[in-house]
């Protein structure tokens, strides 16, 4: 079984933190998504082999070095192509007109990085699923793995998937400078899918040491503020924006001091963030979600109005799951999908008991995911079929590529099997 907190190397840390801001800094200065990718990759492999104590040791500003080893890879390629182009002169004429960048209007450019290189992905030439699974390779260095259950398809389809958007930016030439503002309303559908989607991958990350990333959510809400900043009544921002507040508003409670898995009902209430759960309220009543909204936005208006009902409650039992079973058949109606209809069959299980909810999972198909294995264990367990429960624990746990949620699954085995013996 995996450790949940093995010590991070100075460089994981540094790729994980910053692999956004540094892509957005060579993107700014040389616009070739090919060249930039394949630098800062190189920098990497050189940091792995250079960082070691027995060589260079770990620099003092590792983003620095990591900047500087990418920008010294890219002007050694310009260089070499440069060279090659000297040799066949019509053809650098017609390189250097296919890679002119399309500069923005004074006072209209998009000033923030991170929404700058989100729009670049999120362009109409790329399909809506392609560019924000491009942006979240990319821009948010959510892993490929991770990307592939968000979308719910296996990894090599989506990695065929950002190999093709990859070579569509390349071929087309789409600059990473927005022309205006006015690009925001074509792009607004997919830019806020994206953010909904790091916010997701944050929040409960498929694979990896933690149970959750609070800076990949973070960086998710911010992006959101700032489109707002811009579009402040546009409802799709409005309405995700209040999901993403009511649940970010719980991260400091979902740990122990021990860093395991603390479940919802078992939270302490006073470590939720109330003045962003306060703020969320605020946006749900907007006027502008009070009158006709489109299908994406009552969505999420719908997901934000079940997790208030968490928010509201003073304790996990008075929490009103009538209330949030019935969110969830909206919501089903609405926008079917495996994961609200997990989420309904756990809700019919507080509401109306384990069986009730093992009836509701029957239902739920979402192949290559643990979380069903493990809810059905769960309920098991509360029947006291035992036997059961601890086959249901294995399949969760073989599935399972969390560290934090194996270690939980791993020690609700060990009660199931207590009890069975």
């Amino acid at each position: 079984m995996n450790h949940p907190h093995p010590e991070r190397t100075p460089l994981e840390r540094t790729v994980r933190e910053e692999w956004g801001r540094l892509t957005a800094l060579l993107l700014a200065q040389f616009r070739r998504l090919d060249l930039v990718e394949d630098a800062l990759a190189d920098a990497v492999a050189r940091a792995a082999d250079r960082w070691r104590p027995e060589v260079d040791g770990t620099p003092d500003n590792p983003a620095a070095w990591l900047l500087t080893t990418a920008r010294r890879r890219i002007i050694d390629q310009l260089r070499s192509e440069a060279v090659a182009a000297r040799r066949q002169p019509l053809l650098v004429v017609d390189a250097r007109l296919h890679h002119q960048p399309v500069r923005a209007e004074v006072g209209d450019e998009v000033t923030d990085d991170l929404l700058r290189l989100v729009l670049m992905c999120t362009h109409p030439a790329i399909t809506p699923d392609a560019a924000s699974a491009l942006a979240l390779r990319l821009v948010l260095g959510v892993s490929t793995h991770d990307i592939a259950r968000l979308f719910l398809v296996p990894e090599p389809t989506m990695a065929a998937r950002l190999t093709r958007a990859k070579k569509k930016i390349i071929a087309a030439a789409i600059p990473f400078a927005v022309p205006d503002l006015s690009a925001l309303s074509d792009r607004m559908a997919v830019l806020a899918r994206t953010a909904y989607l790091a916010f997701t991958a944050g929040y409960a990350p498929g694979s990896g040491q933690d149970l959750l990333r609070v800076e990949l959510a973070g960086e998710a809400i911010r992006l959101i503020t700032v489109v707002r900043e811009h579009r402040p009544d546009e409802p799709v921002l409005i309405a995700l924006l209040a999901l993403m507040q009511i649940q970010h508003s719980r991260r400091d409670a979902r740990l122990d001091s021990e860093g395991e898995l603390v479940l919802l009902a078992d939270q302490d209430r006073t470590r939720w963030h109330r003045t962003e759960v306060d703020a969320a309220l605020d946006l749900l009543a907007h006027p502008r979600l009070t009158g006709p909204i489109d299908l994406t936005t009552a969505s999420y208006a719908l997901q934000a109005r079940i997790a208030a009902e968490h928010a509201l409650a003073p304790t996990a039992a008075d929490t009103r799951w009538d209330r949030i079973v019935a969110g969830y058949d909206q919501l089903l109606r609405l926008a079917p999908n495996p994961g609200a209809a997990l989420a309904r069959a756990v809700a019919i299980a507080e509401a109306d008991g384990p069986d009730a909810g093992l009836a509701a999972l029957d239902t739920v198909e979402l192949p290559g995911s643990h979380r069903p294995a493990a809810v059905r264990a769960e309920l098991l367990a509360r029947l006291d079929r035992h036997s059961e429960a601890l086959a249901a624990y294995d399949e969760a746990i073989r599935l399972c590529d969390n560290a934090v949620e194996e270690a939980h699954l791993e020690q609700r085995r060990q009660g199931s099997l207590a009890c069975r013996s």
